[in-house]
């Protein structure tokens, strides 16, 4: 009797496909005979490789999953990179020398093969239509480009440096896609401020208790005890590893939390954000990092002039009279003095040194349109093209890295870049009527805007991990302008 292969393949295939995408899950005797199947192969393993072997048996069985869930919920990836951006610092002060970065790459790389793949069988390709599409894709193009600067030094430096910019510019697609409701975007908030609590108790206890003894190792192994120990304070590094990079980022979560309480009715969700930029708070001030304490009044005057409401406007007198009574209060406090030194910056020898060298570059800038090359400068410089001019140029600011590494014609781009990014937003913003999406926009952009006047200074956008997070922020921020505008036409349309 021949069995009707209609009546069974169509079964087989579906069941499959639906276990493939993630929309069944696998049966239950399937499950305990591959858990049998896995203690039996560790104590084999055990017997014949040791503990290395079951080791890195325990890593293929979360690493295969994983890759596989990340393939086909982008979700997951993007999740897990929020994490890493917080902590991956934290597992390299622990194992020095493991390139962890490449794991970082290959997860980006599945996520994007799954998006792809799932974009092309539904035929659509909405993820990618964003305000900002065309100039990020001009943005990435340039820096592809810069492969072929006939003055480059180094080719293998353009790779290591221009692959964290393709492939961290990713997420703002994948997190775009992923984005379907308001409930999508208050879950990655509150997971987002998850982790950004545990960041800010970790700077809060090196503050209060002194940095834990490994991280102490590291900092002594790498020469890096200067940056972290000054006049006597060391400066909470918390997971990040790098005080201003730790501080800059307190900041603006801090101000994005207080802005945020604004956007939940219950008063639990309220709690919880104001306690979240309390601690920020305490954790940006513990960095010691100038640059950090200016973020604040600036994110607040940028979100009082998006808010377009003349009795916020006292406000700014009030903050600007309580800035000048800390700049001229005496105070032999660590941190109330780092905040002085912000209104005596020409007395500072930092700004001091670091004028001199923007005096030195600039007319090398104007000659080079195009720039010395991705990596000539910096730490990619020093290595793949030591003893060279640009080698030993210290950059001190995201906006020169740029310029001199891309030449003014790239600095032009990723101006218009973050220029375009600002005033969409905006308008955005002011042509939103849900409250609990204005919140969510208002909080993004008052956290990124002030970010570019700290680019004079410092380098901050393109520096892991802001690096990272900054495209995840800026595609919530896009993604509520979008659901804010498809959620007032289904309104329409229901009239």
């Amino acid at each position: 009797m021949m069995l009707n292969q209609e009546n069974i393949s169509p079964s087989i295939s579906s069941n499959f496909l639906k276990l493939i995408f993630g929309e069944t899950s696998i049966p239950k005797a399937f499950r305990i005979g591959m858990d049998l199947l896995i203690v039996l192969a560790m104590i084999g393993i055990a017997k014949v490789a040791g503990i290395i072997g079951v080791g890195l048996l325990v890593f293929l069985v979360v690493a295969g999953p994983l890759a596989i869930s990340v393939l086909w919920k982008t979700a997951i990836g993007v999740y897990i990179l929020i994490i890493i951006a917080f902590f991956l610092s934290v597992f390299n002060r622990l194992t020095p020398g493991v390139p962890l970065g490449i794991g970082i790459d290959f997860l980006i790389l599945l996520m994007g093969i799954g998006l792809f793949f799932r974009c092309y069988l539904e035929r659509s390709w909405a993820a990618l239509k964003t305000p900002v599409t065309w100039i990020i894709v001009v943005w990435l193009g340039y820096n592809v480009l810069a492969i072929a600067n006939p003055i480059a030094p180094s080719r293998v430096a353009w790779f290591y440096v221009v692959r964290p910019v393709l492939a961290y510019a990713m997420l703002f697609f994948f997190t775009n896609h992923i984005m379907k409701s308001i409930d999508d975007i208050r879950r990655i908030l509150m997971f987002f401020f998850g982790v950004v609590l545990i960041a800010a108790g970790w700077g809060i206890y090196q503050a209060w208790f002194g940095l834990f003894q490994w991280e102490l190792n590291y900092l002594y192994q790498k020469d890096l005890v200067h940056l972290v120990f000054n006049y006597g304070v060391w400066r909470s590094i918390g997971p990040i590893g790098s005080p201003a990079q730790y501080g800059i980022i307190m900041a603006e979560f801090f101000t994005m939390a207080i802005i945020l309480a604004g956007a939940y009715k219950k008063r639990s969700a309220k709690i919880y954000f104001y306690f979240v930029g309390f601690f920020c708070l305490l954790a940006m001030v513990y960095s010691g990092t100038r640059s950090a304490y200016i973020i604040p009044p600036l994110s607040l005057f940028t979100y009082i002039v998006i808010k377009r409401n003349p009795k916020y406007y006292l406000i700014i007198v009030a903050m600007a009279m309580g800035l000048v009574v800390i700049a001229n209060i005496e105070s032999h406090n660590f941190y109330i003095n780092r905040i002085q030194t912000i209104f005596k910056a020409s007395e500072d020898k930092s700004y001091q040194i670091r004028e001199e060298n923007r005096a030195i570059i600039m007319p090398w800038i104007a000659r080079h349109p195009i720039g010395g090359g991705l990596g000539s400068t910096g730490v990619w410089g020093q290595r793949f093209s030591p003893n060279t001019f640009l080698a030993n140029f210290p950059p001190d600011s995201g906006l020169i890295r740029v310029a001199v590494e891309l030449g003014w014609i790239g600095l032009i781009i990723f101006l218009t870049l973050y220029a375009l990014v600002l005033l969409k937003g905006v308008i955005g913003y002011w042509r939103t009527t849900d409250p609990q999406f204005k919140a969510i926009i208002a909080s993004i952009l008052s956290g990124i805007a002030p970010l570019l006047l700290v680019e004079t200074s410092q380098e901050v956008v393109g520096v892991f991990p802001m690096s990272l997070l900054f495209w995840i922020m800026i595609s919530i921020m896009f993604s509520a302008i979008k659901l804010s505008k498809n959620q007032v036409e289904l309104k329409k349309s229901n009239k």
